[in-house]
């Protein structure tokens, strides 16, 4: 069976990351949906009419829309990906659902909110649509392997992570924060205070974060200014190894201890290296979403996952506003509203 899509937000995630031509890599959803052989993208939506005019012609869509309410009228989509700005989600949301949509992809932070974050979720579980947010990192075999692996004690008794990256708590932070669930369980506290690195977007600052999770693991997040070079790094000890993931090119070198008679204490040596070369996340996302679709089952980066990491982006924010006063998860700043690009 085919589906019918559209892309809602034509910017740097719907459409912008594939324009190099000399790159072979997916990295937006009209690609991922214009390459899927079960997925037929039939229309754009975006209020800029440049990029409607540049990307239709690009993925040769039937249709093209400056108004996400009217596409969906006119339209018969099953699938949509909304990739605009946080704060216009639950209305999109509302519209995709009133119109029959039977799956949505959403852009990460879910939402600006978590009462918006919470009445998404509502609504698609009333209607019965799939959900997806585009955490990527959850549909990367590399990571769902060591999640599996650091849950079940493969790595000895954990000691400390620290995180690595820039470009906003927000807009970034949420990847992060997704990330130490996935890995370490949910977050029991968290103490933050501004970054002495600017971010590039005042609006969505950097922020270093100490979050404690409920298997007594600190997870340090430290925040850097991007302007010239990007780093996404993931750095775990344990009693018995060290970990140190590309977050950006999901790469991990795994680090044990060799003994050396020459010092008091054993050295950490390479042992192994994994890259991960499989599609990239986004390609399958989109795959998990359509099999949730035809199977009638649960998403692998559900509404809860997007919910959970957008309460402590905002925990973080309320904790740096606060000179870094610890905030217990789950919180109850349902007015709360981020800021995200």
């Amino acid at each position: 069976m085919e589906y019918n899509c559209g892309v809602i937000g034509l910017g740097r995630i719907g459409c912008g990351f594939d324009d190099d031509p000399k790159s072979k890599i997916i990295n937006t959803h009209a690609g991922a949906y214009f390459n899927n052989k079960n997925t037929k993208l039939i229309s754009l939506c975006d209020i800029d009419k440049s990029k409607l005019e540049k990307y239709s012609k690009k993925y040769m869509t039937k249709s093209k829309y400056q108004n996400f309410e009217k596409m969906f009228q006119n339209e018969e989509l099953d699938c949509v990906s909304i990739c605009t700005y946080a704060e216009s989600h639950l209305e999109i949301v509302k519209a995709a659902v009133k119109n029959g949509i039977r799956a949505i992809f959403l852009e990460k932070p879910m939402s600006d909110s978590l009462k918006d974050a919470s009445e998404i979720i509502k609504i698609c579980e009333k209607h019965n649509t799939k959900l997806q947010i585009d955490h990527f990192r959850r549909f990367i075999p590399v990571y769902k392997k060591l999640a599996y692996k650091i849950k079940n004690g493969f790595y000895g008794n954990l000691q400390g992570c620290t995180f690595q990256f820039g470009a906003g708590i927000a807009n970034t932070g949420s990847h992060i924060f997704d990330l130490v669930r996935m890995f370490f369980g949910d977050i029991r506290w968290i103490e933050a205070n501004p970054s002495s690195n600017n971010s590039n977007n005042p609006n969505d600052p950097n922020l270093d974060v100490l979050a404690h999770c409920k298997n007594n693991l600190n997870c340090h997040l430290r925040m850097y200014n991007l302007k010239n070079f990007g780093i996404n790094e993931m750095d775990l000890l344990s009693m018995d190894n060290r970990i140190i993931i590309d977050l950006m090119n999901n790469q991990v070198q795994i680090f044990k201890p060799m003994k050396n008679s020459g010092l008091a204490y054993s050295v950490l040596k390479k042992s192994s290296r994994i890259d991960d070369i499989h599609k990239q996340g986004i390609v399958l996302g989109l795959e998990d979403l359509i099999k949730s679709i035809k199977n009638n089952s649960q998403t692998s980066s559900t509404g809860s996952d997007g919910y959970k990491s957008l309460e402590a982006i905002i925990a973080s924010n309320i904790s740096a506003r606060k000179n870094g006063k610890r905030i217990h998860l789950p919180i109850k700043s349902y007015s709360y509203k981020i800021s995200s690009k």
